[in-house]
């Protein structure tokens, strides 16, 4: 139930932002889209007395910020590309960006 909750969270933060990008631009979006790495560093600082889960936390933070990237260059490089296919494109972006992420935890786990 915990991750289905995690979801919907995680679908409304995306809707706001996809909004956002709509009336006010992208830059803008792009900023309310970094926010969430104030709260990484803040449950780091909550959990700093259990620091291998704060260390875990981060290092997934960070392969999540080196796959917002990958998906950012791999969906712009797509859609100017393929410009006629952009919900394609965005699926096939998340789906690359998401086994990139997987392949970064999988391949540096211990």
């Amino acid at each position: 139930m915990d991750i289905i909750l995690k979801s919907l969270a995680s679908a409304v933060v995306t809707a706001i932002i996809l909004v956002v990008t709509k009336f006010s631009g992208p830059k803008l979006a792009g900023a309310i889209g970094g926010l969430p790495i104030v709260f990484v560093v803040s449950y780091i600082l909550i959990t700093m007395n259990t620091k291998a889960a704060s260390k875990d936390f981060l290092t997934g933070g960070i392969y999540g910020a080196i796959a917002a990237i990958f998906f950012s260059a791999v969906l712009i490089w797509m859609n100017v590309q393929f410009a006629k296919t952009f919900w394609l494109n965005l699926m096939i972006a998340y789906i690359l960006c998401f086994f990139l992420s997987l392949g970064l935890v999988f391949f540096t786990s211990k």
